[in-house]
């Protein structure tokens, strides 16, 4: 008998966050998640207590790094705020299909859990864009309005990846790059 090797809380935070990305949250059964991983249920039940312990620490995994790791990164980068955004955007338009955000944001149309900390993510990240406009030099009610359009425009770059195989990560870059061109230019009235 060939001996598998322990699985950690992560190693199933990790499973379970890859089948939520692939399949959606109705596929996030315990028994198909030991089989892809190639255990019984008794490793879930060694550190889950049930699938909505597990499913909560799924949230909290996402929410953990989805955002302040990434936003530190940038303030801590010694780049301008025009920089900074365009990284951000970057990082968006290059995570592809490899982001959790689509999957994340359907669970959180059933699921008040998940729906309270896409609201959470959502906040922090608007919250970074605004400031970066402020520090850019733009009003307040001005900053949060290209805040709001900039983060709606990376949002659909998050949905588009999944559409759109024929777009590559420098088209996608590129237009980035013209939306954030147009969102730093000073209004007409």
């Amino acid at each position: 008998m060939i001996a598998i090797p322990d699985r950690t809380a992560e190693d199933w935070i990790k499973t379970t966050s890859r089948r939520l990305a692939s399949a959606g949250s109705e596929a996030l059964a315990v028994e198909p998640l030991a089989k892809a991983m190639g255990v019984t249920k008794g490793s879930f039940y060694w550190h889950f207590a049930d699938r909505p312990a597990l499913l909560a620490a799924v949230i909290a995994d996402w929410e953990a790094r989805a955002t302040a790791p990434l936003l530190e990164r940038l303030r801590r980068s010694g780049r301008d705020p025009a920089e900074r955004l365009a990284a951000l955007m970057h990082t968006v338009a290059a995570e592809g299909k490899g982001s959790l955000d689509p999957a994340m944001r359907a669970w959180a149309h059933g699921d008040t859990n998940a729906a309270a900390a896409v609201g959470r993510v959502d906040a922090a990240r608007l919250a970074y864009i605004a400031g970066e406009f402020r520090a850019l030099g733009f009003s307040a009610s001005s900053a949060w309005s290209r805040a709001r359009l900039l983060y709606l425009h990376l949002l659909g770059e998050h949905a588009l990846a999944f559409g759109q195989a024929d777009a590559s990560v420098d088209e996608r870059l590129r237009e980035a790059k013209r939306v954030l061109a147009l969102l730093m230019q000073e209004s007409a009235g």
